[in-house]
């Protein structure tokens, strides 16, 4: 399966594992739940799947790469302790509480999580004297003589043996106790969150064009080569500050993330010829909608007499740019909804606590964002979020009209009625109006554009597939009616290159043997 199926797979399990009866018991006795094994190449994303989960099923999340740890950090340290037993004295050996378990109750002390994820990655490379103990673990669901809580599922993960020189063999008492899926890298999956992370543009494009290259591993006593699907997002990240910063790029750039020399050279060279094109084809004066009548069909010549490589390099581009855009409408429309509820919370504890001033209640959300950010609950980007609404209200606090505002927050008689014009949200509302008509106007430009260069080609049904993969897509509600069917056409084209890739493998495999 890939990295998509095993993390729905993982998500299914949580929500059936925590499920409880009337009772409030977990209809699953722990013994009956069987952890979790991902059996899957290095660099495809199986820690990354852990957090995603985790927020779906809203629990909470302890990791631990188990070569890290010692026998005593796995198990406990050994202790002293006198026990009574037929009325005579003994001295016996207790240990103390695992790391790894005291970790789970701290977590559940820090963030309130009464259930979640244990993921332990590696654990088919521990050393010979931990082995024992991860089969106590999995059979047990115990480290030394603690138990992990009830409410947390436990998923492990390891690499096959041809990756990995340290890998031990599960034997069957191990394999007979967990639920083994096998991941493997798919380009096609990785497409899909690499649009909505912002992988770069130039990657995206040339992983089109060469899909064989997306995950390629080559381990011998002669040569260490490989490219991962982390290697690719790592490379995405440095190349647009290096962009941005206007440093150099070359070849030796784009080793340090794609270990193999081929491939690297081959997409330093694609990197290359990629800027060159980007300056002829005016795409920022295509996106503002600049271009001349003239310039637009010179522009739309060029692209039709362009190589596929070229169109599709120029698609994936032009992707990039909108999803920019898309994502500041997103952003806003996020602002003004958190801007809303947080001026309800502020009417709430006006009301209460604070007494007629908001310093207690702007004082109380730092601290707890510090709180957040210490027990790691709070991505960047919710902390800038949550930052610009404190700011945004403090100023509006002053602008307005402090007593005014702070007025009619007082009197508002249901905290929904918080009100909208006293609170300038009614300006917010009407800048996120026009805000969503120049993306949309932009969307529809573009999407004309290339209708008229390309036809109902597949890099049209390219650009329709990409712009609907953005995140902030729904809320824009801009439909193509016309074009529903060259989707439909791009979806049954991947599934046959996904089923044909399958077929030749198998293929492989048979004759192989």
């Amino acid at each position: 399966m890939n990295i998509q199926e095993a993390k729905d797979e993982i998500v299914r399990t949580v929500h059936t594992y925590t499920t409880k009866d009337s009772s409030g018991c977990y209809r699953i006795p722990a013994v009956r739940q069987r952890p979790i094994l991902l059996i899957g190449p290095p660099g495809i994303g199986k820690t990354a799947i852990m957090e995603q989960a985790a927020r779906e099923c809203r629990v909470g999340l302890v990791a631990y790469t188990i070569t890290h740890h010692t026998r005593q950090s796995a198990v406990g340290l050994p202790t002293l302790v006198q026990r009574q037993f037929r009325g005579r004295d003994y001295t016996m050996t207790e240990y103390t509480m695992s790391e790894i378990v005291g970790s789970i109750y701290e977590y559940e002390e820090r963030t309130g999580h009464r259930e979640g994820i244990l993921f332990i990655d590696e654990i088919n490379c521990v050393s010979e004297t931990l082995a024992p103990t991860m089969l106590q673990f999995l059979q047990y669901k115990t480290f030394g003589n603690h138990r992990v809580p009830e409410g947390w599922v436990i998923v492990a993960a390891g690499n096959p043996q041809e990756y990995n020189k340290s890998v031990r063999e599960l034997d069957m008492a191990a394999l007979d106790r967990v639920r083994t899926l096998h991941v493997e890298a798919e380009v096609l999956v990785w497409k899909k969150y690499a649009l909505k992370k912002g992988v770069h543009p130039a990657i995206l494009s040339y992983l089109e064009l060469h899909p064989e290259y997306f995950y390629q591993v080559t381990l011998t006593r002669e040569k260490q080569e490989f490219v991962t699907a982390r290697g690719w997002e790592d490379l995405s990240v440095l190349l647009w500050e290096y962009e941005r910063q206007g440093y150099p790029i070359d070849r030796s750039f784009m080793e340090e993330f794609l270990r193999v020399p081929k491939i690297a050279a081959d997409f330093a060279s694609y990197y290359q010829l990629s800027r060159t094109y980007l300056k002829e084809y005016r795409l920022t004066e295509l996106i503002k909608g600049t271009l001349k009548a003239e310039e637009k069909k010179e522009l739309q010549r060029c692209l039709t007499e362009a190589p596929g490589d070229v169109r599709c390099m120029f698609i994936r581009h032009l992707l990039s740019a909108v999803s920019e855009q898309m994502t500041d409408y997103g952003m806003l429309r996020r602002t003004i909804e958190r801007e809303r509820e947080v001026l309800c919370q502020l009417s709430s504890y006006l009301k209460g606590e604070g007494k007629g001033s908001p310093d207690g209640f702007f004082e109380r959300r730092f601290h707890a964002r510090e709180v957040q950010k210490e027990n790691e609950l709070l991505k960047p980007w919710e902390e800038r979020l949550e930052c610009t609404v404190d700011e945004t209200l403090k100023e509006l606090l002053i602008k307005e009209g402090r007593t005014q505002v702070l007025q009619e927050l007082l009197t508002c008689k249901q905290v929904d009625e918080v009100s909208v014009p006293a609170a300038n949200l009614l300006k917010r509302q009407e800048e996120l109006v026009l805000k969503r008509e120049e993306v949309v106007t932009c969307l529809d430009r573009i999407t004309g554009f290339l209708l008229e260069s390309l036809g109902e080609d597949l890099e049209v049904a390219d650009w329709l597939h990409g712009i609907q993969s953005h995140g902030d897509y729904p809320s824009l509600n801009y439909q193509r009616e016309d074009l529903k069917a060259l989707l439909t056409e791009k979806e049954q084209e991947e599934r046959l290159r996904k089923n044909i890739r399958e077929m030749e493998e198998m293929y492989e495999t048979f004759h192989s043997k």
